[in-house]
Formats: C-alpha cells, structure tokens, sequence
C-alpha cells in the first residue's frame, strides 16, 4: 500500500463524483493500460474503483481519477474527506484490457452506470488517435438526465464517435438538450448492441454479469473485460 492525497472532486452529475488522488511515482508508473484497478483503504473503509483517467506510466502526470458513486464506505469516504488528507491506495491491480485498444479497427465499448469510468480512458485514447469514427459508446441508463460526464461525452459526440443513449425508462424523447448528437435506444445496452446485427464484433464492456453474459452470448462476439 502506498498512501495518496485526495487534491480534488467535482461532480459528475448522475450520483456521480470524479475524485483525484495525487499518487508516488512508483504507484502512477504502474498505471498502465486502461481497465486496472485499486484498492483504495482507510479506517474502517475499504473499496475497490476503476482508474477512470488516462495512464500515468511513464508520463509526467502523478494524479489518478477515480469516478465514484456515493454508496459504501470507501466511496463515502473519498466523497466526503476534506481535501488534503491522506487514504490509502493499492499498485494498479490487473493487466487492463486485453489487445490494442488505439488500433483502427472498428470497436463497441458498452457500460452501464458508473463503468463509465472504463470507457473514459479508451474513449481519450481512441480519439486521441484519431479513431473516433470507427468507435461506438452504448451507454445504460435509466434516463437521459443520469448521463454522467455529460460535457465529455458531447465532446466525444462532436469529435465523431457514435454515442447511443440506452435508456431503460424508454423515455426518447425526454431531455433531448443530453448529448444532441447521441442516438437514443429503448431498453438494455445488450439489446442495442445485439439489434445491430453484426458479425464479428468486437466490444470493450463493464456492467452487470447478466449484461456481460448476454453480450458473450451473441454471435462472432469478442467480448473483452477488465476481469480476464
């Protein structure tokens, strides 16, 4: 364990906070693919997160984010601790995702809820690449209000990468000024994807099992994961 500074929070919007953890060199060089994850620890509080920002191997940069909802110990913790004061943290646990993320070829990226905080480091990283327009991002959710990072979001949107709403609540024509460019779906992001129809497909996801095991379950699916 090493220990790390809380140096900043903001909110994200759909119950929903981004969190900052100024790290050691030794923790941020670990950080190297998107999907890895820690343990973040302090009295009587414990939890584990996804890294929610981009790799710090290598790099200059010595800040994680982590993108937290207010529920469990650890997560009230990091949402409610004043700023300046020290948890405890993890090396980056797991390998990541499995196989280039920053290729050209065409990829899904399907999350629900707070496994947001996956995509958004290949979401940077894809359009960093200039690979925005062979990128897709299913998003779950029970509105179009909940969308978290909905600035970034847009901005994916704008940049070229196809955003679809899944909504849950079916509500498509609610709250249309969310991501104007997103297409909206009614029901699960398994659904959406699988009305695609398409063979071989390749999709990053984080979710629930039954979300995950639906996708598996489809036709010339690759399913890749951060849980192997």
């Amino acid at each position: 364990m090493a220990a790390a500074t809380l140096s900043g929070r903001r909110d994200a919007g759909g119950g929903l906070v981004l969190v900052a953890l100024d790290v050691d060199r030794e923790s941020a060089d670990g950080y190297t693919t998107p999907g890895q994850y820690v343990e973040v620890t302090a009295p009587g509080a414990s939890g584990f997160f996804v890294l929610a920002g981009e790799p710090t191997a290598g790099s200059a940069a010595h800040t994680w984010e982590l993108l937290v909802r207010n529920a469990g110990d650890a997560a009230d913790l990091l949402v409610t601790r004043p700023l300046g004061s020290t948890v405890e943290v993890t090396h980056p646990i797991g390998t990541g995702l499995p196989g280039p993320l920053a290729e050209e070829a065409p990829v899904i990226v399907a999350v629900v809820g707070s496994a947001l905080g996956l995509a958004r480091p290949v979401m940077r990283l894809r359009v960093g690449a200039g690979h925005a327009s062979s990128t897709e991002l299913f998003i779950g959710l029970r509105a179009a209000v909940d969308l978290p990072l909905r600035d970034e979001v847009s901005a994916w949107a704008d940049a070229g990468v196809r955003i679809v709403l899944c909504l849950s609540r079916a509500e498509l024509e609610h709250h249309l000024d969310v991501v104007p460019r997103a297409e909206r779906a009614a029901g699960y992001v398994q659904h959406a994807v699988a009305r695609l129809g398409r063979s071989p497909i390749r999709i990053i996801a984080a979710g629930p099992d039954a979300m995950l095991a639906e996708l598996r379950a489809l036709s010339g699916a690759d399913v890749v994961t951060n849980r192997g």
